[in-house]
């Protein structure tokens, strides 16, 4: 994880379902730019760290948080339901931000992004996507199962996902309250702009998808931008300033 040299204190916020949310903020002008982060990444990594950056030196209002059994808001993974990240998007919106919000989401974020546009159509002005995993649990990650892990997780119920600092619990009822949640099984409506950042040799979320989810959102105004070269965390340089003057447009 890239640590920033400088760094907003971690504030919280107490939510209506009962977590203990942690946010930074970078306090300016205009719409807040909301970031929502991917499955199992925190405040400190380095797209938001650099948007953070920008937003100090270009004076944008900054949001970023961390989801229940993530990061400084910590929490028990097996408790972790889609619909409650949904909910801590949500509360983090509805009681921390007033007036338009360029929301962005990386990753499993973009999944979150879709259904906050389908519960907030009114409050988001833009929409900004990285490797969108619209309907991750249920059409990326389910299907990458083998026959042997199915069968594990329809004896056991939870199937221990490897690939990150410590094997993630997954439950028969993580996927059927994701089901509950799935974005791509109708059209998005959506009047404001959409842009899409999307690399090419991404071996988790496959480019086609994101553009699944540009042809679900309604909005004539969507682009994807595919990085021939890029791979799924852009997050090389080059990368980071595609994100930064994607924020800065939709932003505008």
């Amino acid at each position: 994880m890239d640590i920033p040299s400088v760094q907003e204190p971690a504030e919280w916020l107490d939510t209506p379902q009962g977590d203990h949310l942690a946010y930074r903020r970078v306090r300016g002008e205009g719409p807040t730019v909301l970031w929502l982060g991917g499955f199992l990444s925190d405040m400190t990594g380095s797209k938001i760290t650099r948007l953070t950056e920008e937003a100090r030196a270009r004076g944008w209002d900054c949001l970023c948080f961390d989801y229940f059994a993530h990061g400084e808001t910590g929490g028990d993974f097996n408790e972790a339901r889609v619909g409650r990240w949904l909910g801590n998007a949500l509360a983090v919106l509805d009681h921390l931000t007033q007036g338009p919000v360029v929301a962005v989401g990386s990753s499993m974020g973009g999944h979150i992004l879709s259904l906050l546009i389908k519960a907030r159509p009114d409050r988001i002005k833009a929409a900004g996507f990285l490797a969108p995993a619209a309907d991750f649990a249920t059409a990326l990650m389910l299907p990458s199962l083998s026959p042997k892990e199915r069968r594990q997780l329809e004896v056991s119920g939870v199937h221990m996902m490897p690939g990150y600092d410590r094997p993630v619990p997954l439950s028969q009822a993580f996927f059927a309250e994701a089901a509950d949640h799935e974005v791509l099984n109708a059209a998005i409506p959506f009047e404001g702009p959409v842009r899409i950042l999307h690399g090419m040799k991404d071996d988790v979320v496959p480019w086609q998808h994101g553009l699944r989810l540009l042809e679900t959102v309604t909005t004539p105004d969507a682009h994807i931008h595919l990085i021939k070269d890029g791979d799924h965390r852009l997050s090389r340089p080059q990368d980071l300033d595609l994100l930064v003057d994607m924020v800065a447009e939709l932003r505008d």
